[in-house]
This record gives C-alpha cells, sequence and structure tokens, in this order.
C-alpha cells in the first residue's frame, strides 16, 4: 500500500494494546509489523494509513478529562496576533468545551448554553472575545476574535489520555475581575453570569458560572472527571488598596467550591472534590514592574501551597531568563512574508487593551504558557494509575466527602443516595408504593397508578442530625407532561419524632420537618414552595417551565433550624424549617408527586442526602 502517514500505539499491557488498537482501525489505520515490547511495562504498536484517518462519529470520545478555565484576561483569548486556525490554531475533534454564546462561532451553528461543542482559539468566557477581529482577518476562513490558551493547554495533555477519551474545557474567564474591586453582575440559571460580572468570591455570580457550568460538565456523562482548575488572577487586585485582602478570599472561594463539589468527589481526580488542584498562573512583567510589593502578596499567596492542592506556575521569563512575550507590538511583530501579522498591526478600536504589555501574545498562548500549565496538571494529577495505564479512572457511585455546613473539621458524612450508576432503585434501599419506578438512559423514571399517590422512600435513622450538625440535599430532576397552572410535581418530605436539641430554635407545633417541599407550577414557572399545616410559602422559581434538567440544593446549617435553598445554582434566601403536624416522611427520605389527581411526570438524575456526624 501506498502509505501516507504512520503513527504509534502505546499501551500498558496486550489487553490494552488491543483496545487502543480496535480505535485506531475504526479510524482506518492498520498496523505496520509487530507489537515490541519498549520496557518492561510498555508495549508500542506502529500503524500506518494510506489516505487521511476518518474524523467522524467513531472518534468522538467517550468520555471526557474536564477541565476548568477560570480568572481574568490572562486566562481567556486577550492575545492579539491573527488567529491561525489552519494550523497552530487548528481544533482537535477530541477536545470540546461548554457553549456559552448562542452559536458556536460568530455567524455559524446554533447552540445552547452548556451545550458540548468544539473548543477553538476563542473559547465561550464570560466576557466575549469573538467580535474583536484582527483588522487582517479573514474571518471567511474562521481567523475571528482573539487568541486564548484553552485548546492548547488540552492539546498538550491529549498524548497522555486514553484514546476513546477527550478533553471538555468549561470556560469561566472575565477581564477585569478581582476580589476587592468590580461589578458583581448577575446570574442566570440559563445563561451564566452577565458580562458585566467582575467580582470574584463565595456566592458572587462569578462563582455561581463556576460552580454551576463544573457540575454540568460533570453531569453530561458519569464517566467525566474533573482533572483540573486553571487558575490566573490577581492584576486588578493589585491595583486596589485592598490588594491584602485578595489571598483570603481566594482560599474562602477554593474552599466553598470543594464543599460544593463534595457531591461529585467519585467524579473527581484522586476520589475528592479536595484532590482537585488548582494550577495558578503567573501575570505579565509590567504587573509585577509596576506593582512589586502589592505583586508579592497576591501572586506570592498563591506559592508554597502544593500540600493544600495549589500550585504556581511562573509565566515571568522563558527559559533563558528573557521577558515572556505580550501584546506590545514589538514583542508580537508582523510578518508579512509569512501572512502573519501580530499585534503591531492593532489599533485603538480592536486592541484588548491601550496597555499592550499588560497582556500576554498569542504566541505565548501556543507555547510557553499551555507548555507550563499542562506540566504542572501532568505532575500534580497525571501520575496516578489510571494515566500511568492509559485507562479511564475507576469512577465510584458513592458520593461523599466534604460539606460546608458541618461545626468543625472534625466530622464524617454519611449519604443516602439515588444515583443511576449504583443500579435499580431497591438495590440502594428505595422502595417506591402506589407507582413504578424504571432505571432507563441512566435517570430514574417515576410512574404513577391512577388515582394513587406514589411515594418513593428511604430510611433515615438520624434525620435529626440535621439540626445538630448540619448537611446538604442535593437532587438533579426533571419534570415532564403539558404545563398545566397550578400542577404538582416532585415532593421531598423528611421529619422525625426525636424531641428537637438542645439550643436548636424550632417555631410551630408538632414534630420537627426537616423537609417537607414541593414543586408546582404557576403563570409558567416552576417554583419551590415550603409545605405548612400553617399555609405555604414560595421558597424560590428554578425559571419558566420547559421539561428542562432542574438542580436543587438544601443546605442544613449546624446548631439550627436554618436552610439554605439553591435553585440551579442560585442560592435563595434562608430560612426556618418548624415543627408541623403534616404526616408524611417520618424517619424516612420520602419523594412523591404530592396529589392522588393529575400530576407531572418525574424524572431523577441524581439525589444525595449528606448528613454530617461527629467523626467516632
Amino acid at each position: 500500500m501506498s502509505i501516507k502517514h504512520y503513527d504509534v500505539v502505546r499501551a500498558a499491557s496486550p489487553s490494552d494494546l488491543a483496545e487502543k488498537l480496535t480505535h485506531k482501525l475504526k479510524e482506518g489505520w492498520q498496523p505496520y509489523g509487530g507489537p515490541v515490547a519498549i520496557t518492561p511495562y510498555t508495549l508500542m504498536q506502529a500503524v500506518a494509513i494510506e489516505g487521511e484517518p476518518q474524523v467522524g462519529p467513531s472518534s468522538e470520545p467517550d468520555w471526557y478529562y474536564v477541565i476548568v478555565l477560570a480568572g481574568q484576561s490572562n486566562a481567556m483569548a486577550y492575545g492579539e496576533g491573527l488567529p491561525l486556525p489552519d494550523s497552530y490554531d487548528a481544533p482537535d475533534p477530541r477536545i470540546k468545551q461548554l457553549a456559552r454564546r448562542s452559536t458556536v462561532t460568530p455567524g455559524g451553528a446554533a447552540c445552547r448554553y452548556n451545550d458540548i461543542i468544539p473548543a477553538d482559539h476563542c473559547l465561550h468566557d464570560v466576557q466575549d472575545m469573538s467580535t474583536l477581529n484582527h483588522p487582517k482577518a479573514d474571518l471567511s476562513k474562521g481567523q475571528y476574535g482573539c487568541v486564548g490558551q484553552g485548546l492548547h493547554i488540552a492539546k498538550k495533555l491529549l498524548p497522555y489520555i486514553p484514546n476513546n477519551a477527550g478533553i471538555l474545557l468549561v470556560p469561566c474567564c472575565r477581564g477585569g475581575s478581582a476580589f476587592t474591586q468590580g461589578a458583581e453582575g448577575t446570574f442566570s440559571a440559563d445563561t451564566g453570569a452577565s458580562q458585566d460580572s467582575a467580582r470574584w468570591g463565595v456566592g458572587k455570580p462569578l462563582y455561581q458560572d463556576l460552580i454551576a457550568r463544573t457540575k454540568a460538565a460533570l453531569q453530561k456523562n458519569p464517566k467525566n472527571v474533573l482533572l483540573a482548575v486553571c487558575w490566573m488572577q490577581g492584576e486588578f487586585d493589585m491595583s486596589a488598596a485592598t490588594h491584602a485582602q485578595q489571598p483570603a478570599l481566594f482560599t474562602a472561594m477554593l474552599t466553598q467550591f470543594r464543599a460544593d463539589l463534595s457531591v461529585f468527589n467519585a467524579q473527581c481526580h484522586g476520589g475528592s472534590a479536595a484532590d482537585v488542584p488548582w494550577i495558578c498562573g503567573d501575570t505579565t512583567y509590567y504587573w509585577k514592574n509596576t506593582y512589586a510589593t502589592q505583586y508579592d502578596t497576591v501572586y506570592g499567596g498563591y506559592k508554597n501551597r502544593e500540600s493544600e492542592g495549589v500550585y504556581f506556575v511562573p509565566f515571568m521569563t522563558d527559559g533563558n531568563g528573557v521577558n515572556t512575550a505580550t501584546n506590545a507590538p514589538a514583542e508580537d511583530p508582523d510578518i508579512p512574508a509569512s501572512g502573519y501579522y501580530g499585534a503591531a498591526s492593532r489599533t485603538n478600536g480592536n486592541q484588548v487593551s491601550s496597555n499592550r504589555p499588560t497582556h500576554f501574545s498569542s504566541w505565548a498562548r501556543r507555547s510557553i504558557i499551555p507548555d507550563r500549565l499542562a506540566t504542572a496538571i501532568l505532575n500534580a494529577a497525571g501520575r496516578t494509575s489510571a494515566f500511568i495505564s492509559g485507562k479511564a479512572p475507576e469512577i465510584k457511585p458513592s458520593p461523599g466527602g466534604n460539606t460546608p455546613s458541618g461545626p468543625s473539621a472534625d466530622t464524617s458524612v454519611r449519604t443516602i443516595s439515588l444515583l443511576p450508576a449504583a443500579g435499580e432503585a431497591a438495590a440502594q434501599g428505595w422502595s417506591i408504593k402506589d407507582g413504578g419506578i424504571q432505571l432507563s438512559d441512566g435517570v430514574f423514571k417515576i410512574t404513577k397508578q391512577s388515582n394513587k399517590t406514589w411515594s418513593l422512600t428511604h430510611p433515615v435513622d438520624d434525620a435529626i442530625t440535621l439540626l445538630t450538625q448540619g448537611g446538604r440535599l442535593t437532587c438533579k430532576f426533571r419534570l415532564s407532561g403539558a404545563l398545566t397552572n397550578n400542577q404538582f410535581g416532585l415532593g421531598i418530605y423528611l421529619y422525625t419524632d426525636a424531641p428537637v436539641p438542645d439550643g436548636v430554635a424550632m417555631t410551630g407545633t408538632g414534630n420537627p420537618f426537616l423537609m417537607s417541599y414541593f414543586t408546582q407550577t404557576t403563570d409558567g414557572r416552576v417554583n419551590l414552595m415550603h409545605h405548612r399545616k400553617a399555609g405555604n410559602t414560595k421558597l424560590g422559581e428554578f425559571g419558566d417551565y420547559g421539561n428542562d434538567w432542574q438542580t436543587l440544593e438544601l443546605v442544613f446549617t449546624a446548631g439550627s433550624a436554618t436552610v439554605t435553598p439553591k435553585l440551579n445554582g442560585v442560592a435563595g434566601p434562608a430560612f426556618q424549617v418548624i415543627k408541623d403536624s403534616l404526616t408524611l416522611g417520618l424517619n424516612a427520605l420520602t419523594l412523591t408527586d404530592v396529589t392522588k389527581n393529575a400530576a407531572y411526570g418525574v424524572e431523577i438524575e441524581s439525589l444525595v442526602l449528606e448528613i454530617n456526624a461527629p467523626a467516632a
């Protein structure tokens, strides 16, 4: 045959080699010679192909390593040099991103928020850089916007992950954002943080965007694994008088992020959100020269924290001590003979900033920055058995781990869960009455019997501990059926006949009701209601009814009756649970459709109740 391309497949065992070769054969490759043992632990097989490898549905990844990108402008597409999508910035079919804009590229295919779409040089960050075109750009060739490093980080990592895996980037960056100054903006579960959001911190819209999109990436596939967070931020804090507050505010946000992701521990590197490394990148020489003292405080706060899973990556200079190139015209000049035009060709109106050395160049974002970030990821997370063997990490179905509502660090967490990955509901300890439950297509579908109210229950013998030690309920569900005003959907109930603990104040008469909530539609909106004998109250809205997935979180504060609801990642006002004389859910977490009359269909993708308890 007339060979056009060669490649090499490496594996740790004959079975691994067979699996990887299968993927290659589907793409049109053929073995070239026989397998060779290049080390006692590594087999190698050469392959060849006559034409071009097939790139189509067969080469789509089966699952993804998830990498979150967050911070401010130097974390995103602020490189001013001409994008090169036909060469240096060429996309790869195994590298995707979570969508944010309404089209994949300007004027391109339509997409929706949090869809999985191809990743390119200008990712879907909070700030949209796709319209800031280079004056020499040929938009018909896809040379739109500016250049970031996200695609290139992923390209550096591809050779080290299984052939059936891809990398899913989660872009959450916003230029000019800081912890100590900037507008807060707003957050919507349907569109994410608004473009004017410029303030990081626990509970801020940028944080809500970060945590919600990270969860969305993991919920796309139970095999997906959160590998790392790439964080580059600090410049705008250095220019504030309150810059010294930045390190503590960053640490608080990091702690909250890991706590909020604890329900996804099984899908995190190392089996815990606390083990996912935060790779914290440096800034340009301009900032250090201009704010030397502030630099030591802000960027120094990222250093020497490896024991906490925080890794600082220097970018100030290259291996020869030369300053890493920025958008300064002399550092990214035009090369007309090669058809390349750099930051030097940009003028006011199409520059990312008039202060050119404040941002790394396009070339730096294709080379030194992704090189060092990818190396840091591999050093921090790439020496696991999964990476060494070239296999997918083992995903264990039982979540758990850290939760922010415990009274001290000396806590353990007991979990009750309903997860498709763990098998049938009955095998997980759940019982259905007056209805049916079926595991299909990765979700639990609950069916209603005529003129009956279904209930799905799991025993809870320590419900009162939610008041003393705190905990969390997380449920992702979907309602189905035609919109009907005032119709009920999913209800969640739990109460106990144990006495109210000393030191906890509860109002009302009857037994302590930890949960008595139901969903209901009014005026086309899906509402969360607090069921109370004395009169129901509205706790919040999920948004317009549309058969979409909804996420409910209820965070119980230790030593009190206070509960904070989060609807699709948006925290609502805290409220007090009460004593009541309702009769549903005694010592059992109970899911129900509330009424024997017509109600919405209910599907459950995941449910986890975490109850904190003092460590034994």
